[in-house]
Parts: structure tokens; C-alpha cells; sequence
């Protein structure tokens, strides 16, 4: 009886507020003290949805703009919404106003925000606002900020004015309609402004922003509260506005003589006086730089632990470093560090946006006091955030640029480490930046097991339930893990020494080694981490793939395969031709110095097993083709395998030992109802490996006659479905022998495998890519696939560029699989069938590691006179007739374990 008179008391007291409540007499604390009220009562009683829908309503007057104090706030009371009346048809003008002003409210704020997600979700609201012009102004307008929020670094005045006009020319002629056009050209200055540091344009857009204001109706100032607007902006203009209206040049006293009277007014004038003061960084009167030193100190004294309070810190420490250059002393750098680990204490963890500039000037630091050493774990540090932020996007197109960025910053630390004779630093260095988005879909597979371990089963449900694109809980899961100290170390940084020697010696092999191209006319290298000894590392001279090397004609060549592209009249040589010349050089700029350097001293009649972890366009070479200036091929003085990265060849090698079975799914040449032509070898091979080594398989596509399998044409569903069966019977082996298809594009390429069609009568193929894979495999986290052989062409190519290996057969690591055989190029059908064969035979019949069974297949390719395995048919002998040729053999990589 108690608690129902509480819930009473809560209703009266709740419909009391709205019964009082009008669109502008609602205050931030009221709204706030109503929403925890309606939360309080349980989420089956029909009051809680009613008090909710009759607030939002009330300060959005049914769909429009709200106090812009209230906005912050408004998201919480959204989410107490359960039923809505059928009879309340304006709902979706409430939602869509709420939601737009939400998310330009956290963009705005610099919170972060899934922008895919925010894109998706907007498009859905600007859907269902169609002829309310008011709502749709603010869903237009969330979008123009997503959209800047996406590319705004690279968007332009004219390029930001052409968005606003786009999104009020929605309203028509709505009142306020003029002064929002006038308010777009003075933002697109204003973005300007910013990206030139021309405080002179940036004074002058403010200003006009300023008068707009005073242009509105009454109705549109009292509605959008823009008083309060008014005297924040003046605030911001007490340090912009300059002495003289028309002076090209500021002084540092301009700012402090016109600024406000309040601390933040204070320390903004102080931190704007030292910028000017500064140049940019690239002052070199170390007067000038005393003197901004001493304003950014006495701006700290002003600070309200907000981001400026922070960006003075860092500010005074960008500074005295810049002093300590130019007077050629390290005087002033422990103040330096000082402040630098205080601005530290305040971002808490790496999804501060500063976090990686104030790591690196700590490193940096360190190096201009000639402690290398020290030097090395700040530089790691700072790697976090690139991380974190990869972790964070739901968008690959979106994460590239922080992909970009962390490569960059990973060599650059790599070689700072390097010259700090810190070889193992190197390498934690390197793996900061490789497969950072394959690293993102195997942990997000993983999430909700790291969920309920952390204590957290409520947000692993959440996960599974509402997947990894929701609004919002991408950052909240993440954030909730990285409060774990240990379990941020194991998402956020790359595995030790100690953690990839236990990789190796899982997986039989010697050494992980990093292949890093130089940048022109400085040498490449590469940092060995060996099973067994300290680590090292080799200069490499011709380890060079810029314009004009063998690299670059090799990767032309490739491209013209990928589009079916002939050389025309003898300009450029053949693909064959490239590869073939390709040998030599990867012998002279890479594996000839690893072997006859570093392993030289190996162990005689033994055969090094190296992991090789190219990066860039170094994984696109053939090296185990690499041939010495005897004919000799590497791979017949030592065995190869490629992993992405250190981190997913170590998470590779936890998984538990998946068995070869009977039983599994055979693909042969299914009938993709294209133009591509049919691949004979590709069935008969299919159909032999099927009979001799997976009695049990189930077998999809057309067989050796051309005519359809009983169990099935080969369909994506039907490869779809193989791929989520998590039951004993379904097998563990994939054997793909088909068509795969790579487009390549400016920022990578597009691949996918070419299958039947769903409808036998429609339009083919039927097509399944890399994100796909890895969804479906997501999905059934208990499927166990131990083997994936991908006889299709490019399955090896990757799709996303900035050092990106991101592939076809790499989706298939990330997702679980243990071993993964995946192809370089184009592969000719006819020598591919023996080669394919022969590999199941000699990890099946031989008892080989996969590794070993491929390059075993491999060797075979090349022998003068090799030993035709008993059960191999005769037809699939005959087809080796070329296989000495380097496109017949060595197209095909391994992964894994």
C-alpha cells in the first residue's frame, strides 16, 4: 500500500509540473528533477509514457526547437518512453526534433558521436518529418554538423554555405529563413577562420553572428532562448574583438586589454595573447617566446579545470619546448613534463582528444634530455588513442583516418625506438598501426564474453540484443571496459615479446618479422622478434615501393589483372613478366639479407619458419617467390606464413587446435549466371577433393559434366548458411573453388566472392564480401571453422587502404577461423586444381601443419621431376603441365596456425 502512495505521490507531482509547464517557464533543474521522478515509477504503469510524451511535447511545442538550455537533457526523459497513442499522429515530429537536437547538441560539445549511426538514424527522421518545416529545419540542420563533423577538416566556406542553403531552402519562406541564410555564410567564414588561424576573420564572423541574433522575431529569440546565446557569445567576443575593427596585425595586448572581467575571459585573452606571441610554433625571438611563456603561466592561475584550462597546460609545455630548441638547452623541460603529467591526471583515459599530443611531447621530452629509453613508453602511449578510436567507429570508410594517423605516428615511434636501441619497443611500436579494423571486429566478437567476465552481463545483453551499431553503447561499452586497468591494457596495446614468442612456439614457428618500406632515398627494414634470443633488427637499402620501382610496375600489373586489362603493344610486360622480375628484387631488398643474415648461423639441413608481417604494399609481394642469383626460391630455403599483425597472430594462436573432420563444405565453380567464364579445373578439383579427403562434405555447384549438384547450386544463402551452422555434422572445413572478384578504388578496392544467384532464374552472382563474412560469424561466437581454402582469385587483396590488411581470407581470422589460405592475384584455374589438391594431401594423407602441407604443395609446383601422390587423378596431373611458372604457384599465402 506504501508504494502505490508513492507512485500516486510521483504522478500528482509530475502532473503538476506539466500542467504548469509552457514552453519557455521549464528550467534545466526542473526538467531534470521531473525526468528522475518519471523514472522512479516502474516501466508497466501507463503514467510513465503519458508524463514523459506530455513534457516532450510541451518544450518542443510538438516538434520544434527547445531552450537551448534544455537540450542536453531532453535524450534522458526520450528513453522513459514505452506506448505511444496510435491517435497521436504528430509523435515522430517530437522524436525527430529531440533526437536532431540531441546529437547537434554532442557534436557541438566535441562528445563523441557514431556518425554512421547518426547518419542512418537522421535519414529515418527527416523521412518521417516530411511537411512539418520546422522539424525537418532541425534534422536538416543535425545533419549539416554530422556531416561537418564527418570531413569538416577538409570542407570549405563555400562548401559549408552550400549545406545550409540545402537545408533551409526546406523552409521555404518561413520568416526566419533570411537570417539563417545570412547565418550560414557567416559560420562558413567563421570555418575558414578557423582552419587559417586568422583571428581578424574569425572577430569579424562572430560579430556578425552576434547582430543576426538581434534580426530574429521575438517569438524565434524567446523560443530558442538565444538571450542566453547572446551573452555567451559576448563572452567568447571579449577575446576575440579587436582594439581597431580594421587592424590587419593583433598584438598580444589587444587581448588582454579588451578582455572580459571574468576568469574565463581572463584565461582566454592570456592563452590567445601567447598563440599570437608564439607564431604558430615558429617564433625565434626567444624574448617573444619569454614573454608568451609568462602569459600562458598567469592564464593557468585563471583555470576552471575546463579543456581551455587544459590547453593552456599543454600550451606551456609546447612552449618550453619550443624555448629549449632555440636556446640549445634543456633548461625548463621539467616544468615541462611537470604540467604535461597534471594534464595527464585530467583526461583519465586515451578517448581524450589531447591524449596523443601530450604523450608525444612528453617523449619528445625525454629524447631532447637523451633518455631514449624513457622516451619509448610515452610514444606507446600515445598509441592508445588511435586505438580507442578505431575501437569506437562503427564506420570503416570512417575509420581510415585514424588508421592513417596511427600508421604515420607507429613508424615514426618505431624508428625512434630503433635509434634508441630499444628493438622490442620497435615492435610493440609497429603493431600499434597494423590490422587496427580487423583488430576492432575480433574484439567486438568477443565483447559480450569480456562483458560478463568485467561484472557487466547487463551491457553484453544489451549488446547482443541491439548489436554493435546502437546509438550510444558503442562508447558506453567501451568505456565501461577501459575503466578496467587491465582489461584497457589488453584492448588498447599490442602484445609483449614474451606473448609472441608463446605464439610462435604454438604455432612451430621461428620468428615474426616486421617488413617496413622506406621512405625515399632513407632505407626500409625490418625488426625480427624470434622465438627464442633477444631481438633485432636489419637495414634494408632496396626496400623501396615508390613511383617508378619494381614494387610499382608489379602493382600496376596487378591492377590490370584485377580489371581484365591487356598490355597494349608491348609497353609494359606482361603480368607474368612482372612477377617474374618481381622475384629478384624480393630476394635483394628483403628475405636474402633475413636469411643470409640472420639466419645464417641457423641450425644446418634445418628450414627456418618465419611469420612475416608486410606492411602497406609489402603484403601484396609474393616472397616466398623471392629467388636468389642462383634460381634457388626462398620458399625452398625456408617456409612461410603471414599474419596481420602481432596482436591477431597471438589472439590466433589462444584458440584451441580445431581438427581436421570428413565432413565440411566443398564449392565447386557454382554457375554465378555472369559473364565469367566457367572454371573446369576448379570442379574437377573440387569433386576429387571432396571424394578423396571429405567423404562426408556436403558438395554445392556444378560437377565435373557441367551438371548441378544434388545438394545444392552453390547459392549465397547457402554458403551463408554452412557459415552459421555451429552444429558437430556441419564440419569444420571450407573448400571455396570459384570465382572472386576485386574492383580496386581510390581508397583501397572492393572484393567479394561470385556465387549462384539465390533466384536461379535472376541476374547473377550472387556475392559475398568480407564484412559479411565476419557478421555471420559474429553472430554464432560457438562455430568452430579450423580450415578455409579460398581457390578464387584476390581473396588476398586488400579492401581498405593506410596499411589496412583487410581481405577476404583475413575476414576469416578476425572471425575464428584458424587457418586461412588465401591468393594474391588472379590465379590460373588449370595449375591451381593440382596445387589444391596436393596441399589436402600432404596436410591430410602427410600429417603436415598447414603451413608446411601448402609449401609442400608448393615444392611439388617446382620439382624437375616430382612424386604423383597415389590417390591424385590423372586429369589433375595433367593440368600441372606449367606449374613451374611463379603465377602458377606462388599466388597463394597462409594464415594462421
Amino acid at each position: 500500500m506504501a508504494e502505490e502512495n508513492g507512485i500516486a505521490e510521483i504522478v500528482a507531482r509530475c502532473d503538476a509540473v506539466t500542467r504548469g509547464a509552457t514552453h519557455t517557464s521549464v528550467s534545466a533543474g526542473e526538467l531534470t528533477a521531473f525526468t528522475a521522478d518519471v523514472a522512479r515509477l516502474p516501466e508497466e504503469n501507463p503514467d510513465r509514457s503519458r508524463l514523459a510524451v506530455t513534457m516532450l511535447t510541451t518544450v518542443t511545442r510538438g516538434g520544434g526547437p527547445a531552450q537551448i538550455t534544455l537540450i542536453p537533457h531532453l535524450d534522458d526523459l526520450l528513453r522513459l518512453v514505452g506506448r505511444v497513442p496510435a491517435s497521436m499522429i504528430g509523435w515522430a515530429h517530437v522524436v525527430g526534433s529531440v533526437r536532431a537536437q540531441h546529437l547537434a547538441h554532442l557534436v557541438a560539445s566535441g562528445e563523441y558521436v557514431d556518425l554512421a549511426a547518426a547518419r542512418h538514424e537522421l535519414a529515418g527522421h527527416a523521412e518521417a518529418a516530411k511537411g512539418a518545416k520546422v522539424t525537418t529545419m532541425l534534422v536538416e540542420a543535425a545533419q549539416a554538423a554530422v556531416t561537418m563533423a564527418t570531413d569538416g577538416s577538409n570542407a570549405s566556406s563555400s562548401e559549408m554555405t552550400r549545406v545550409f542553403d540545402d537545408m533551409f531552402a526546406q523552409i521555404g519562406d518561413h520568416p526566419i529563413a533570411p537570417t539563417m541564410h545570412k547565418y550560414s555564410d557567416a559560420m562558413g567564414r567563421l570555418l575558414d577562420a578557423a582552419k587559417k588561424s586568422d583571428v581578424n576573420m574569425a572577430a569579424s564572423a562572430f560579430r556578425e553572428l552576434r547582430g543576426l541574433v538581434d534580426t530574429l522575431l521575438p517569438e524565434f529569440r524567446s523560443q530558442m532562448n538565444l538571450d542566453d546565446a547572446q551573452r555567451s557569445l559576448e563572452e567568447v567576443l571579449g577575446v576575440f574583438e579587436p582594439a581597431q575593427a580594421e587592424q590587419d596585425e593583433r598584438s598580444a595586448g589587444d587581448f588582454l586589454k579588451n578582455a572580459g572581467p571574468s576568469p574565463n575571459a581572463q584565461l582566454r585573452a592570456r592563452v590567445f595573447a601567447a598563440v599570437t606571441l608564439f607564431q604558430r610554433g615558429e617564433e625565434t625571438d626567444v624574448g617573444r617566446v619569454n614573454e608568451a611563456l609568462d602569459h600562458i603561466r598567469e592564464a593557468i592561475t585563471f583555470d576552471q579545470g575546463d579543456d581551455l584550462g587544459l590547453f593552456a597546460l599543454t600550451g606551456l609545455a609546447a612552449g618550453l619546448l619550443r624555448r629549449s630548441e632555440l636556446i640549445g638547452s634543456v633548461a625548463g623541460l621539467d616544468e615541462a613534463e611537470e604540467v604535461l603529467h597534471k594534464a595527464l591526471a585530467r583526461m583519465r583515459d586515451a578517448s581524450h582528444p589531447q591524449w596523443s599530443l601530450t604523450h608525444e611531447m612528453l617523449a619528445a621530452i625525454r629524447h631532447r634530455q637523451g633518455d631514449f629509453a624513457g622516451a619509448g613508453p610515452f610514444s606507446l602511449a600515445a598509441q592508445r588513442a588511435y586505438v580507442w578510436r578505431v575501437l569506437l567507429e562503427s564506420d570503416p570508410a570512417e575509420a581510415k583516418w585514424a588508421i592513417r594517423d596511427a600508421v604515420g605516428a607507429a613508424m615514426d615511434t618505431a624508428m625512434r625506438c630503433l635509434s634508441a636501441g630499444s628493438v622490442s619497443d620497435a615492435l610493440r611500436a609497429l603493431d600499434t598501426g597494423r590490422g587496427l579494423l580487423l583488430f576492432a571486429e575480433a574484439e567486438l566478437r568477443a565483447l559480450p564474453a569480456r562483458l560478463t567476465a568485467a561484472g557487466h552481463p547487463d551491457l553484453a545483453e544489451r549488446w547482443v540484443s541491439e548489436g554493435r551499431d546502437s546509438q550510444g553503447l558503442r562508447k558506453q561499452v567501451m568505456t565501461t571496459l577501459l575503466a578496467d586497468g587491465s582489461m584497457a591494457s589488453t584492448l588498447l596495446d599490442p602484445p609483449s615479446l614474451g606473448e609472441i614468442r608463446s605464439a610462435l612456439a604454438s604455432s612451430d614457428a621461428d620468428a615474426l618479422v616486421y617488413l617496413v618500406p622506406g621512405k625515399h632515398p632513407g632505407p626500409g627494414y625490418m625488426v625480427i622478434a624470434p622465438k627464442a634470443g633477444p631481438p633485432a633488427y636489419l637495414m634494408l637499402p632496396n626496400l623501396h615501393v615508390g613511383k617508378g620501382t619494381e614494387v610499382d610496375q608489379y602493382l600496376a600489373a596487378l591492377t590490370d589483372r584485377a580489371r581484365n586489362v591487356k598490355p597494349v603493344g608491348g609497353t609494359r610486360a606482361s603480368f607474368a613478366e612482372q612477377v617474374d622480375s618481381l622475384c629478384d628484387w624480393a630476394w635483394r631488398s628483403a628475405i636474402g639479407p633475413m636469411l643470409e643474415s640472420y639466419f645464417a648461423e641457423f641450425p644446418p639441413g634445418s628450414t627456418p619458419a618465419v611469420v612475416l608481417v608486410p606492411m602497406g604494399d609489402l603484403a601484396r609481394i609474393p616472397w616466398q617467390a623471392a629467388r636468389r642469383q642462383d634460381g634457388r626460391y626462398a620458399i625452398e630455403l625456408a617456409s612461410f606464413s603471414q599474419a596481420v599483425s602481432a596482436r591477431l597472430f597471438c589472439e590466433n594462436a589462444k584458440r584451441s587446435p580445431i581438427g581436421p573432420t570428413s565432413t565440411g563444405l566443398v564449392v565447386g565453380d557454382p554457375d554465378t549466371r555472369s559473364d565469367a567464364p566457367s572454371l573446369a579445373s576448379a570442379r574437377a578439383e573440387a569433386q576429387a577433393v571432396r571424394r578423396v579427403f571429405y567423404p562426408g562434405a556436403r558438395y554445392l555447384g556444378r560437377r565435373a559434366d557441367g551438371s548441378q549438384s544434388p545438394s545444392g547450386r552453390g547459392t549465397t544463402t547457402e554458403i551463408r548458411e554452412w557459415l552459421a551452422d555451429a552444429a558437430p555434422y556441419a564440419g569444420t572445413t571450407l573448400h571455396l573453388a570459384c570465382h572472386g572478384l576485386f574492383a580496386p578504388t581510390e581508397d583501397g578496392g572492393r572484393a567479394e566472392l561470385q556465387l549462384a544467384p539465390d533466384d536461379p532464374d535472376g541476374p547473377g552472382p550472387g556475392q559475398l564480401d568480407a564484412d559479411e563474412i565476419i557478421r555471420i560469424l559474429e553472430a554464432v561466437p560457438e562455430r568452430r571453422i579450423g580450415l578455409v581454402v579460398m581457390g578464387a582469385c584476390h581473396t588476398g587483396r586488400s579492401i581498405h587502404g593506410y596499411d589496412e590488411a583487410y581481405s577476404l581470407g583475413t575476414a576469416f581470422l578476425a572471425a575464428g577461423a584458424r587457418t586461412v589460405l588465401s591468393t594474391h592475384w588472379a590465379i590460373p584455374d588449370a595449375e591451381t586444381s593440382a596445387l589444391m589438391f596436393l596441399f589436402h594431401h600432404h596436410l591430410l594423407t602427410e600429417g603436415l601443419p598447414s603451413r608446411e602441407a601448402l609449401r609442400a604443395a608448393q615444392l611439388w609446383m617446382l620439382s624437375p621431376d616430382p612424386v604423383v601422390p597415389a590417390r591424385m587423378p590423372a586429369d589433375l596431373v595433367s593440368l600441372a603441365a606449367d606449374r613451374t611458372a611463379v603465377v602458377a604457384w606462388a599466388g597463394f599465402t597462409h594464415a594462421g596456425h
